[in-house]
Protein backbone atom coordinates (compact mmCIF):
# COMPACT_ATOMS: atom_id res chain seq x y z
CA UNK A 1 0.00 0.00 0.00
CA UNK A 2 1.77 3.44 -1.01
CA UNK A 3 2.83 5.48 1.72
CA UNK A 4 -0.07 8.51 2.43
CA UNK A 5 1.39 12.13 1.23
CA UNK A 6 1.85 14.88 3.94
CA UNK A 7 -1.04 16.69 2.43
CA UNK A 8 -3.04 13.58 3.05
CA UNK A 9 -1.62 12.60 6.57
CA UNK A 10 -2.60 16.47 7.81
CA UNK A 11 -5.84 16.10 6.27
CA UNK A 12 -6.91 12.83 8.67
CA UNK A 13 -5.11 13.77 11.67
CA UNK A 14 -7.60 15.17 14.02
CA UNK A 15 -4.31 17.33 16.18
CA UNK A 16 -3.43 19.10 13.32
CA UNK A 17 -7.05 20.94 13.56
CA UNK A 18 -6.60 24.09 14.58
CA UNK A 19 -8.57 23.28 17.71
CA UNK A 20 -9.07 27.68 17.42
CA UNK A 21 -12.04 26.53 15.01
CA UNK A 22 -13.79 24.94 17.79
CA UNK A 23 -13.20 27.97 19.81
CA UNK A 24 -15.11 29.92 17.46
CA UNK A 25 -17.99 28.42 17.23
CA UNK A 26 -21.12 30.45 17.40
CA UNK A 27 -24.39 29.46 19.49
CA UNK A 28 -27.29 31.86 18.92
CA UNK A 29 -28.46 31.81 22.91
CA UNK A 30 -25.55 32.97 24.46
CA UNK A 31 -25.33 35.41 21.67
CA UNK A 32 -28.62 36.90 22.76
CA UNK A 33 -26.69 37.13 26.52
CA UNK A 34 -24.04 38.75 24.76
CA UNK A 35 -25.74 41.33 22.55
CA UNK A 36 -28.55 42.17 25.13
CA UNK A 37 -26.21 43.82 28.09
CA UNK A 38 -24.06 45.83 24.84
CA UNK A 39 -27.51 47.18 23.20
CA UNK A 40 -28.25 48.19 27.43
CA UNK A 41 -24.14 49.68 27.51
CA UNK A 42 -24.69 51.53 24.13
CA UNK A 43 -28.21 53.18 25.81
CA UNK A 44 -26.01 53.89 29.07
CA UNK A 45 -23.42 55.62 26.63
CA UNK A 46 -26.14 57.70 24.70
CA UNK A 47 -28.50 58.49 27.65
CA UNK A 48 -25.29 59.85 30.10
CA UNK A 49 -22.85 61.28 27.15
CA UNK A 50 -20.64 59.15 27.81
CA UNK A 51 -16.99 60.79 26.84
CA UNK A 52 -16.92 62.54 23.74
CA UNK A 53 -19.64 61.90 20.96
CA UNK A 54 -17.04 60.22 19.14
CA UNK A 55 -16.74 57.47 22.26
CA UNK A 56 -20.32 56.52 20.96
CA UNK A 57 -19.77 55.87 17.37
CA UNK A 58 -16.76 54.32 18.17
CA UNK A 59 -19.05 51.95 20.52
CA UNK A 60 -21.67 51.38 17.42
CA UNK A 61 -18.61 49.81 14.88
CA UNK A 62 -17.55 47.85 17.77
CA UNK A 63 -20.46 46.62 18.91
CA UNK A 64 -22.03 46.37 15.49
CA UNK A 65 -18.68 44.60 14.00
CA UNK A 66 -18.99 42.15 16.99
CA UNK A 67 -22.40 41.04 15.96
CA UNK A 68 -21.10 40.35 12.12
CA UNK A 69 -17.82 38.88 13.42
CA UNK A 70 -19.40 36.47 15.74
CA UNK A 71 -20.89 34.41 13.07
CA UNK A 72 -17.87 34.67 10.12
CA UNK A 73 -16.43 31.14 9.96
CA UNK A 74 -13.15 31.61 12.04
CA UNK A 75 -10.54 31.64 9.35
CA UNK A 76 -12.56 34.98 8.51
CA UNK A 77 -12.53 36.23 11.41
CA UNK A 78 -8.82 38.14 11.44
CA UNK A 79 -9.48 39.49 8.46
CA UNK A 80 -12.61 40.94 9.09
CA UNK A 81 -11.79 43.24 12.16
CA UNK A 82 -8.55 44.36 9.93
CA UNK A 83 -10.92 45.51 7.28
CA UNK A 84 -12.94 46.83 10.34
CA UNK A 85 -10.46 48.84 12.09
CA UNK A 86 -9.12 50.17 8.68
CA UNK A 87 -12.38 51.43 7.63
CA UNK A 88 -13.10 52.85 11.14
CA UNK A 89 -9.76 55.26 11.13
CA UNK A 90 -12.26 56.95 7.92
CA UNK A 91 -14.86 57.21 9.98
CA UNK A 92 -13.35 58.15 14.02
CA UNK A 93 -10.52 60.28 12.33
CA UNK A 94 -10.23 62.35 9.28
CA UNK A 95 -9.73 61.24 5.58
CA UNK A 96 -6.40 62.59 5.50
CA UNK A 97 -5.03 62.00 9.44
CA UNK A 98 -6.24 58.33 8.65
CA UNK A 99 -4.70 57.50 5.26
CA UNK A 100 -1.59 59.22 6.68
CA UNK A 101 -1.62 56.77 9.23
CA UNK A 102 -2.43 53.77 7.30
CA UNK A 103 0.76 54.92 4.77
CA UNK A 104 3.27 55.35 7.85
CA UNK A 105 2.33 52.09 8.89
CA UNK A 106 2.81 50.34 5.63
CA UNK A 107 6.20 52.26 5.59
CA UNK A 108 7.17 50.96 8.76
CA UNK A 109 6.28 47.63 7.88
CA UNK A 110 8.52 47.55 4.37
CA UNK A 111 11.35 48.03 6.34
CA UNK A 112 10.66 45.38 8.63
CA UNK A 113 10.20 42.83 5.79
CA UNK A 114 13.65 43.84 4.18
CA UNK A 115 16.41 41.42 4.17
CA UNK A 116 18.83 43.98 6.28
CA UNK A 117 20.16 43.20 9.50
CA UNK A 118 18.46 43.60 12.35
CA UNK A 119 20.20 46.80 13.41
CA UNK A 120 20.00 48.70 10.44
CA UNK A 121 16.36 47.85 10.59
CA UNK A 122 16.68 49.91 14.14
CA UNK A 123 18.60 52.61 12.91
CA UNK A 124 16.07 53.35 10.13
CA UNK A 125 13.14 53.48 12.21
CA UNK A 126 15.58 55.78 14.61
CA UNK A 127 16.29 58.17 11.91
CA UNK A 128 12.00 57.82 11.18
CA UNK A 129 11.40 58.88 14.51
CA UNK A 130 14.23 61.45 14.92
CA UNK A 131 11.87 63.12 11.51
CA UNK A 132 8.85 62.66 13.10
CA UNK A 133 9.98 64.21 16.62
CA UNK A 134 11.61 67.44 14.51
CA UNK A 135 8.34 67.64 12.65
CA UNK A 136 5.69 67.87 15.90
CA UNK A 137 8.25 70.18 17.74
CA UNK A 138 8.33 72.65 15.11
CA UNK A 139 5.47 71.99 13.04
CA UNK A 140 7.00 72.36 9.55
CA UNK A 141 5.77 69.16 8.10
CA UNK A 142 2.91 69.61 5.79
CA UNK A 143 0.49 67.49 7.92
CA UNK A 144 -2.28 68.28 9.78
CA UNK A 145 -1.74 69.27 13.81
CA UNK A 146 -4.32 66.75 15.02
CA UNK A 147 -1.98 63.64 12.78
CA UNK A 148 0.55 63.55 15.72
CA UNK A 149 -1.42 63.11 19.06
CA UNK A 150 -2.75 59.61 17.28
CA UNK A 151 0.53 59.12 15.07
CA UNK A 152 2.15 58.32 18.93
CA UNK A 153 -0.79 56.73 20.37
CA UNK A 154 -0.46 54.00 17.66
CA UNK A 155 3.36 53.66 17.64
CA UNK A 156 5.56 55.49 20.15
CA UNK A 157 5.47 52.22 22.59
CA UNK A 158 3.89 49.43 20.67
CA UNK A 159 6.63 49.99 17.94
CA UNK A 160 9.52 49.28 20.69
CA UNK A 161 7.50 46.14 21.71
CA UNK A 162 7.00 45.19 18.30
CA UNK A 163 10.46 45.66 16.94
CA UNK A 164 12.02 43.46 20.09
CA UNK A 165 9.68 40.46 19.85
CA UNK A 166 10.40 40.72 15.56
CA UNK A 167 14.21 40.59 17.03
CA UNK A 168 13.46 36.77 18.46
CA UNK A 169 11.05 35.28 16.32
CA UNK A 170 11.79 33.13 13.46
CA UNK A 171 10.16 33.48 9.94
CA UNK A 172 9.66 36.63 8.19
CA UNK A 173 7.05 38.98 9.57
CA UNK A 174 3.28 38.85 8.93
CA UNK A 175 1.37 41.69 7.52
CA UNK A 176 -1.87 40.17 9.34
CA UNK A 177 0.02 40.26 12.85
CA UNK A 178 1.02 43.60 11.95
CA UNK A 179 -1.96 45.23 10.62
CA UNK A 180 -4.16 43.78 13.63
CA UNK A 181 -1.45 44.53 16.54
CA UNK A 182 -1.08 48.41 15.70
CA UNK A 183 -4.49 49.32 13.88
CA UNK A 184 -6.01 48.55 17.07
CA UNK A 185 -9.93 50.15 16.72
CA UNK A 186 -10.35 51.62 19.90
CA UNK A 187 -7.03 53.53 19.96
CA UNK A 188 -8.00 56.26 17.33
CA UNK A 189 -10.36 57.84 20.01
CA UNK A 190 -8.01 56.94 23.00
CA UNK A 191 -4.86 58.50 22.71
CA UNK A 192 -3.82 57.06 26.46
CA UNK A 193 -3.73 53.46 25.30
CA UNK A 194 -2.62 49.97 27.56
CA UNK A 195 0.75 48.89 26.29
CA UNK A 196 -0.60 45.79 24.17
CA UNK A 197 2.39 43.18 23.98
CA UNK A 198 2.16 41.75 20.71
CA UNK A 199 3.27 38.51 21.87
CA UNK A 200 0.09 38.20 24.12
CA UNK A 201 -1.96 39.81 21.77
CA UNK A 202 -0.71 37.09 19.27
CA UNK A 203 -1.54 34.31 21.88
CA UNK A 204 -4.34 35.23 23.14
CA UNK A 205 -6.53 35.11 19.78
CA UNK A 206 -9.19 32.62 20.62
CA UNK A 207 -7.14 30.89 23.78
CA UNK A 208 -10.72 30.02 24.94
CA UNK A 209 -14.14 29.70 23.84
CA UNK A 210 -15.36 32.72 21.86
CA UNK A 211 -18.29 32.83 24.42
CA UNK A 212 -16.10 32.76 27.35
CA UNK A 213 -13.96 35.79 26.62
CA UNK A 214 -16.56 38.02 24.92
CA UNK A 215 -18.55 37.72 28.41
CA UNK A 216 -15.70 38.73 30.07
CA UNK A 217 -15.25 41.65 27.50
CA UNK A 218 -18.46 42.80 27.88
CA UNK A 219 -17.88 42.28 31.89
CA UNK A 220 -14.88 44.89 31.28
CA UNK A 221 -16.87 47.50 29.13
CA UNK A 222 -19.40 47.19 32.17
CA UNK A 223 -16.92 47.97 34.96
CA UNK A 224 -15.24 50.80 32.72
CA UNK A 225 -18.29 52.45 32.49
CA UNK A 226 -19.41 52.53 36.22
CA UNK A 227 -15.89 53.78 36.48
CA UNK A 228 -16.35 56.39 34.02
CA UNK A 229 -19.73 57.55 35.54
CA UNK A 230 -18.04 57.92 39.30
CA UNK A 231 -15.77 59.99 37.60
CA UNK A 232 -18.09 62.38 36.44
CA UNK A 233 -19.33 62.39 39.78
CA UNK A 234 -15.83 62.63 41.61
CA UNK A 235 -15.23 65.58 38.93
CA UNK A 236 -18.34 67.53 39.63
CA UNK A 237 -17.70 67.30 43.27
CA UNK A 238 -14.43 68.98 43.50
CA UNK A 239 -15.90 72.53 43.00
CA UNK A 240 -17.37 72.12 46.43
CA UNK A 241 -14.47 71.13 48.06
CA UNK A 242 -13.18 75.33 47.98
CA UNK A 243 -11.93 76.23 51.77
CA UNK A 244 -14.25 79.07 51.77
CA UNK A 245 -17.00 76.31 52.19
CA UNK A 246 -14.85 74.09 54.61
CA UNK A 247 -11.93 74.16 56.99
CA UNK A 248 -8.43 74.54 54.83
CA UNK A 249 -7.08 71.09 55.68
CA UNK A 250 -10.33 69.01 55.09
CA UNK A 251 -10.57 71.49 51.71
CA UNK A 252 -6.72 70.29 51.18
CA UNK A 253 -7.64 66.78 51.97
CA UNK A 254 -10.58 66.50 49.99
CA UNK A 255 -9.15 67.46 46.91
CA UNK A 256 -6.22 65.39 47.29
CA UNK A 257 -8.38 62.08 47.46
CA UNK A 258 -10.66 63.65 44.93
CA UNK A 259 -6.91 64.14 42.64
CA UNK A 260 -6.21 60.69 43.03
CA UNK A 261 -9.34 59.26 42.38
CA UNK A 262 -9.86 60.96 38.74
CA UNK A 263 -7.53 57.80 38.14
CA UNK A 264 -10.53 56.18 37.95
CA UNK A 265 -11.47 57.94 34.46
CA UNK A 266 -7.73 55.91 33.23
CA UNK A 267 -8.46 52.85 34.88
CA UNK A 268 -12.20 52.92 33.20
CA UNK A 269 -11.23 53.72 29.76
CA UNK A 270 -8.24 50.84 29.86
CA UNK A 271 -10.75 48.52 31.16
CA UNK A 272 -13.22 49.26 28.01
CA UNK A 273 -10.71 49.11 26.01
CA UNK A 274 -9.25 45.74 26.71
CA UNK A 275 -12.91 44.56 27.05
CA UNK A 276 -13.49 45.74 23.05
CA UNK A 277 -10.35 43.70 22.35
CA UNK A 278 -12.46 40.78 23.72
CA UNK A 279 -15.21 41.22 21.80
CA UNK A 280 -13.67 39.64 18.73
CA UNK A 281 -12.04 36.78 20.65
CA UNK A 282 -7.91 38.49 22.18
CA UNK A 283 -8.48 37.03 25.48
CA UNK A 284 -6.11 40.19 26.83
CA UNK A 285 -5.36 40.06 30.63
CA UNK A 286 -6.56 42.49 33.05
CA UNK A 287 -5.25 46.31 32.61
CA UNK A 288 -5.59 47.68 36.44
CA UNK A 289 -6.28 45.04 39.70
CA UNK A 290 -8.41 46.62 42.65
CA UNK A 291 -5.33 49.39 42.92
CA UNK A 292 -6.98 51.32 46.04
CA UNK A 293 -6.61 47.90 48.12
CA UNK A 294 -2.85 48.08 47.53
CA UNK A 295 -1.13 47.28 51.13
CA UNK A 296 2.77 48.46 49.93
CA UNK A 297 4.00 50.74 47.09
CA UNK A 298 5.11 47.58 46.20
CA UNK A 299 2.09 46.09 45.65
CA UNK A 300 0.73 49.87 44.09
CA UNK A 301 3.12 49.22 40.81
CA UNK A 302 1.66 45.78 40.13
CA UNK A 303 -1.90 46.48 40.23
CA UNK A 304 -1.78 49.59 38.68
CA UNK A 305 -1.71 49.87 34.46
CA UNK A 306 -0.13 46.46 34.57
CA UNK A 307 0.44 46.47 30.96
CA UNK A 308 2.64 49.31 31.36
CA UNK A 309 4.16 47.24 34.43
CA UNK A 310 4.96 44.53 31.97
CA UNK A 311 6.28 46.32 29.05
CA UNK A 312 9.07 47.54 31.45
CA UNK A 313 9.92 44.21 32.87
CA UNK A 314 9.95 42.90 29.64
CA UNK A 315 11.75 45.51 27.41
CA UNK A 316 14.18 47.00 30.05
CA UNK A 317 14.10 45.14 33.49
CA UNK A 318 15.03 41.72 31.84
CA UNK A 319 17.97 42.69 29.89
CA UNK A 320 19.53 44.91 32.41
CA UNK A 321 18.68 42.23 35.53
CA UNK A 322 20.60 39.21 32.97
CA UNK A 323 23.53 41.58 31.81
CA UNK A 324 24.36 42.81 35.49
CA UNK A 325 23.15 39.57 37.36
CA UNK A 326 26.99 37.79 37.73
CA UNK A 327 28.33 40.94 39.89
CA UNK A 328 25.00 39.57 42.44
CA UNK A 329 21.46 38.63 42.18
CA UNK A 330 20.21 41.46 44.53
CA UNK A 331 22.16 44.17 43.22
CA UNK A 332 21.31 43.49 39.41
CA UNK A 333 17.43 43.73 40.78
CA UNK A 334 17.82 46.96 42.69
CA UNK A 335 19.36 48.66 39.77
CA UNK A 336 17.18 46.64 36.81
CA UNK A 337 14.06 48.18 39.42
CA UNK A 338 15.49 52.08 39.66
CA UNK A 339 16.31 51.89 35.88
CA UNK A 340 12.55 50.87 34.84
CA UNK A 341 11.28 53.95 36.98
CA UNK A 342 14.21 56.56 35.13
CA UNK A 343 12.93 55.00 31.92
CA UNK A 344 9.34 55.44 33.17
CA UNK A 345 9.84 59.01 33.63
CA UNK A 346 11.24 59.31 30.68
CA UNK A 347 8.71 57.65 28.70
CA UNK A 348 5.76 59.67 30.08
CA UNK A 349 7.39 62.69 29.35
CA UNK A 350 8.20 61.37 25.53
CA UNK A 351 4.10 60.72 26.25
CA UNK A 352 3.10 63.53 26.90
CA UNK A 353 5.10 65.47 23.97
CA UNK A 354 3.13 63.28 21.24
CA UNK A 355 -0.19 64.70 23.02
CA UNK A 356 0.62 68.64 24.24
CA UNK A 357 4.11 68.60 21.71
CA UNK A 358 6.18 69.65 24.78
CA UNK A 359 7.93 67.38 27.13
CA UNK A 360 6.87 67.40 30.57
CA UNK A 361 9.50 67.71 32.53
CA UNK A 362 8.86 69.17 36.23
CA UNK A 363 10.90 69.30 39.45
CA UNK A 364 8.06 67.39 41.30
CA UNK A 365 7.00 65.07 38.07
CA UNK A 366 10.69 63.83 38.62
CA UNK A 367 10.18 63.92 42.18
CA UNK A 368 7.31 61.32 42.05
CA UNK A 369 9.01 59.10 40.57
CA UNK A 370 12.33 59.37 42.22
CA UNK A 371 10.14 58.56 45.43
CA UNK A 372 8.47 56.18 43.47
CA UNK A 373 11.36 54.07 43.09
CA UNK A 374 13.21 54.58 45.78
CA UNK A 375 10.80 53.06 47.82
CA UNK A 376 9.76 49.91 45.51
CA UNK A 377 13.60 49.82 45.42
CA UNK A 378 13.28 49.67 49.39
CA UNK A 379 10.91 47.62 49.96
CA UNK A 380 12.78 45.25 47.61
CA UNK A 381 15.40 45.04 49.86
CA UNK A 382 13.93 44.81 53.27
CA UNK A 383 11.90 41.58 51.28
CA UNK A 384 15.32 40.02 50.57
CA UNK A 385 16.48 40.75 54.13
CA UNK A 386 14.02 37.86 55.75
CA UNK A 387 15.15 34.98 55.22
CA UNK A 388 11.51 33.13 55.48
CA UNK A 389 8.49 34.22 54.44
CA UNK A 390 6.21 35.27 57.34
CA UNK A 391 3.13 32.56 57.45
CA UNK A 392 -0.40 33.56 57.18
CA UNK A 393 -1.80 34.48 60.07
CA UNK A 394 -5.58 34.51 61.10
CA UNK A 395 -7.81 36.33 63.29
CA UNK A 396 -8.98 40.15 63.43
CA UNK A 397 -5.37 41.51 64.51
CA UNK A 398 -3.35 40.21 61.00
CA UNK A 399 -6.72 41.52 59.46
CA UNK A 400 -6.68 44.93 61.06
CA UNK A 401 -2.84 45.05 60.64
CA UNK A 402 -3.94 44.61 57.04
CA UNK A 403 -6.43 47.27 56.80
CA UNK A 404 -3.85 50.23 58.10
CA UNK A 405 -1.34 48.73 55.57
CA UNK A 406 -4.23 49.44 52.70
CA UNK A 407 -4.74 52.98 54.43
CA UNK A 408 -1.39 54.35 54.65
CA UNK A 409 -1.04 53.17 51.10
CA UNK A 410 -3.82 55.03 50.35
CA UNK A 411 -3.01 57.96 52.46
CA UNK A 412 1.01 58.05 50.60
CA UNK A 413 0.03 57.70 47.00
CA UNK A 414 -2.87 60.40 47.75
CA UNK A 415 -0.12 62.99 48.89
CA UNK A 416 2.27 61.82 46.08
CA UNK A 417 0.36 61.79 43.32
CA UNK A 418 -1.69 65.31 44.36
CA UNK A 419 2.36 66.70 43.78
CA UNK A 420 2.75 65.01 40.55
CA UNK A 421 -1.05 66.28 39.61
CA UNK A 422 0.20 70.08 40.53
CA UNK A 423 1.80 72.15 36.78
CA UNK A 424 4.67 72.70 39.25
CA UNK A 425 5.88 72.34 42.64
CA UNK A 426 5.33 75.82 43.40
CA UNK A 427 1.91 75.33 42.62
CA UNK A 428 1.74 72.53 44.89
CA UNK A 429 2.95 73.94 47.85
CA UNK A 430 0.77 76.85 46.93
CA UNK A 431 -2.20 74.49 46.67
CA UNK A 432 -1.03 73.12 50.28
CA UNK A 433 -1.00 76.54 52.01
CA UNK A 434 -4.31 77.71 50.30
CA UNK A 435 -6.15 75.14 49.17
CA UNK A 436 -6.18 76.25 45.73
CA UNK A 437 -5.22 74.71 42.50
Amino acid sequence: MPELSVAAKSALDPVTIDVRVGRSQPDLRRFLLLAAPLALLLFTFRIYNLEQPAFFTLACIVFGGFAVSYWLPFRFKENFLILLSLGGAYVLLSPVIASLLIAVGLILFAIVRTSLQFRWKVLIFLGILACCIYGRASGRFPVPGEFWPVFGAVFMFRTIVYLYDMKYTKGPARLQDFLSYFFLLPNYYFMLFPVVDFQTFKKSFFKRDLNTVAQQGVWWIFRGTTHLLIYRVIYQMQGSLAPAKITLPLAVAAKMVSSYLLYIRISGQFHIIAGMLCLFGYDMPETNRRYLLADSINDFWRRTNIYWKDFMVKIFYKPAYFAMRKGGELRAQLVATMMVFVVTWFLHAYQFFWIQGTFRMTYNDSLFWLILGTLVVADMWIASRRRKRPQAATGWVPQFKHALQIAATFAFIVVLWSMWSANSLGEWVNFLKTGNI
